[in-house]
């Protein structure tokens, strides 16, 4: 007997169950199917109880189900289940933390994965039938479940406790900008070279020199952004150019943070970052996305209203600055863009997946942030300071609610 469950959220899981459409109809399949559309062929239903999904679970010869908590269900029953993660990728849900999950579970040994566009069910249970005996020693390694902690982890958790025992750095975790926590979930806890092309303020990489195990390199054509890291990380090897001077696999991870919309020539970037990654390297990625806000982009505003733009900087800043940043082309940058770029890009994610892969990449996990960002942040640029901090709040109740204004991705170098 198989049972199969997709898990009891409002996110449809098709690739699934279009594989498990395919096994044998000589199978006894029972399908907890979820919100999708899909017909199995086999007996399913939309939703089941807690107790009925234990029930199935305990009679069943083989589970089949996505990365969720089921996997443990099935693995405290003495059992080891065949796992399909939800990847955000594919729409399948906001972020990746399946893939993570089942990818430290096959670590251990204590599940069988399938994976791909079409899921292979019937060669993982023809796997499973081979391997369950050596891999139930596997679920030995188990911790037991200590109740009289649950609910000190279940805070610990919610409150920012981090990745693998890797606390969030307090400023990453309370930045209005979320794509530095998104980016802090995929870095707490590896090793090796580290690129950081596009240092900008230096808030992100200031925190992985101080709180990972990452030795990091920045890279940034801005003089003043340079100088400030510098000052900030005397101990960080810091290279002022819009090149990458680097030998060919020398990184194992870089970071792409609202940069690649300012660079001179994009698939020419990412071309250069594939080259210096090692195979398998971690790229993340994030962009302004296209919305229905985009229009608000202040970066564009030099492009398309440079009168005012003109106006309202000079006002707030001086006019000294103003030509040093946007008249001054002596440093090939208009403002912290590249000089010859006239527009500041904002990205649909499939465009976005679809440059990656075109330059080598695999992208594995999307994720995003804030929706009403822009207007927020347009009149947080010209305040004064302390309005400025008064307007990070609603910035960062905006990110924990909506995911359309900024697209995050990570991929790896094929």
């Amino acid at each position: 007997m198989v049972f199969v469950t997709v898990g009891m959220g409002r996110w449809p899981f098709d690739r699934l169950l279009s594989a498990v459409s395919r096994l044998p109809t000589d199978f006894r399949v029972f399908v907890q199917s979820g919100t999708s559309s899909v017909d199995t062929g086999h007996e399913q239903q939309p939703f089941l109880s807690f107790a009925e999904t234990l029930e199935r679970i305990a009679q069943a010869d083989v589970i089949i189900t996505h990365g969720g908590n089921t996997v443990r269900l099935v693995q405290r029953l003495g059992k080891i289940p065949i796992v399909v993660a939800r990847e955000a990728a594919r729409g399948e849900m906001p972020n990746d933390h399946q893939v993570v999950f089942v990818r430290s579970e096959v670590d251990a040994g204590r599940i069988i994965a399938a994976s791909g566009d079409s899921p292979d069910l019937a060669e993982a249970l023809a796997r499973h039938q081979r391997s369950v005996e050596s891999m139930s020693l596997a679920l030995q390694s188990l911790p037991p479940v200590d109740v009289a902690r649950l609910p000190e982890r279940i805070d610990s958790v919610l409150n920012g406790a981090g990745v693998g025992g890797y606390a969030v750095p307090e400023l990453i975790a309370n930045h209005p900008l979320r794509r530095y926590r998104w980016a802090w979930g995929y870095l707490a806890g590896r090793h090796g070279r580290h690129l950081e092309l596009g240092l900008g303020d230096g808030t992100f990489v200031r925190q992985l020199v101080s709180h990972s195990d990452l030795n990091v390199v920045g890279i940034d054509p801005h003089p003043d952004y340079v100088r400030a890291v510098r000052e900030g990380c005397p101990t960080m090897k810091v290279v002022r150019t819009d090149a990458l001077p680097f030998a060919d696999c020398v990184f194992d991870s870089a970071t792409l943070m609202d940069t690649l919309e300012h660079v001179r020539d994009e698939h020419r970037t990412l071309r250069e970052l594939h080259r210096v990654l090692k195979p398998g390297g971690l790229l993340l990625v994030t962009v302004p996305g296209r919305h229905l806000l985009s229009g608000l982009d202040p970066d564009n505003a030099k492009f398309h209203h440079p009168r005012l733009h003109a106006a309202v900087y000079r006002l707030r800043f001086g006019s000294r600055r103003y030509r040093k940043r946007f008249v001054d082309n002596s440093d090939g940058l208009r403002g912290d863009m590249a000089w010859s770029r006239t527009i500041h890009t904002n990205y649909e994610p499939s465009d976005l997946m679809d440059l990656l892969r075109e330059t080598g990449f695999r992208p594995f996990a999307r994720d995003g942030s804030n929706l009403f960002w822009r207007l927020l942040q347009v009149p947080q640029l010209v305040a004064p300071a302390r309005l400025a901090a008064l307007l990070e709040r609603p910035i960062r109740w905006d990110a924990d609610h909506f995911h359309q204004a900024n697209v995050f991705v990570a991929a790896e170098r094929r």
